[in-house]
């Protein structure tokens, strides 16, 4: 079993057709720190599917947290063993997914309503591995809002002793919203995960949601173990080059942005008959961000990476960088 102890200071969020692993591969030669998360992956999916294919990842990635989603407890007992055997350093449980189609399958979100049954699959979770086990939540769902509501929550899911969890200080509307709303216009209550924190003070919680920029995380850790960012290091992987220097002390490292390139364009080539096109090169269009005369940037782009054209468009990128 896999016992990397992880420092959760800060992490890239999971999120679905994002976190693939040729992105994570991309966010580790910008970081060597940040804790990266998968997709969430069904429990189910995992049971039934191809494990090699979903399971797949690169040694660069460490450390990388599998999450996975599901509310049945053999299912998630199984998908811990393949965490164990992949060589993954944590598993995660998601219960704060919005998206109608998870819940239909008794999945993310909906799952805040049933503490028990949350408390229950991270109880046999925790049987199968000393890795770290954690959650991922929300700070309630649909009319379920209230402080009370959200505390009655964690107090239960910590009966199973897990020790980290994450939290997106929204609440999730379960109908009417679809999930790009749902990460946007449920307001953010801070202060709820901050009460929880001053509540249960032997537990990590690492703050989600709203973080845009450097200086909102480093504000966020005089309250609480770590944050996630999602969609700012999508945007801009960028974003994460100071990382290592301002969350885990190591200043004398220097992120040169050609180097990332370089690299990065050297794993496409090695796994270009291997991995899709669009999951190897959809990562390239987001470090564009920024750039003066981006949207053409971006055009000509999108037209090399229809054609497969890699050695112009690795020619196109180390130009735009130089510049």
């Amino acid at each position: 079993m896999n016992n990397l102890k992880v420092d959760y200071r800060f992490s890239v969020a999971p999120m679905m057709g994002v976190t693939t692993p040729s992105a994570r591969y991309m966010y580790r030669l910008i970081s060597k720190e940040a804790v990266l998360f998968t997709e969430m992956l069904a429990s189910q999916a995992l049971h039934r599917g191809d494990c090699k294919k979903l399971l797949r990842k690169e040694n660069i990635e460490k450390p990388v947290i599998l999450q996975v989603g599901g509310s049945d407890i053999s299912l998630l007992k199984y998908s811990t063993n393949l965490a164990n055997k992949f060589d993954y350093q944590g598993i995660n449980l998601n219960v704060g997914c919005p998206s109608k189609k998870v819940s239909q399958g008794k999945m993310g979100a909906c799952l805040m309503k049933e503490a028990e049954l949350v408390r229950d699959c991270l109880s046999g979770m925790r049987e199968e591995t000393s890795m770290d086990v954690s959650l991922k939540c929300r700070i309630g769902v649909d009319e379920f809002d209230s402080y009370d509501f959200f505390r009655n929550f964690i107090s239960t899911v910590l009966e199973s002793e897990v020790k980290i969890i994450f939290i997106h200080a929204r609440k999730a509307f379960l109908k009417g919203l679809d999930p790009k709303k749902n990460r946007t216009l449920p307001e953010l209550k801070y202060e709820f995960v901050y009460n929880i924190k001053k509540e249960f003070p032997d537990i990590k919680f690492i703050m989600n949601g709203g973080l845009t920029n450097i200086d909102d995380c480093i504000e966020q850790l005089k309250y609480l173990d770590g944050v996630m960012v999602g969609r700012a290091v999508q945007a801009n992987p960028f974003f994460i080059k100071d990382v290592d220097n301002i969350f885990y002390g190591q200043s004398n490292i220097e992120v040169n942005k050609s180097d990332v390139v370089k690299k990065y364009f050297d794993y496409i080539k090695m796994n270009i008959e291997i991995v899709s096109t669009y999951e190897l090169l959809s990562p390239l269009l987001a470090l564009c961000f920024g750039v003066p005369g981006s949207k053409k940037f971006k055009q000509e782009v999108n037209e090399l990476i229809r054609a497969r054209d890699i050695n112009k468009l690795e020619e196109t990128y180390l130009s735009l960088i130089a510049a």
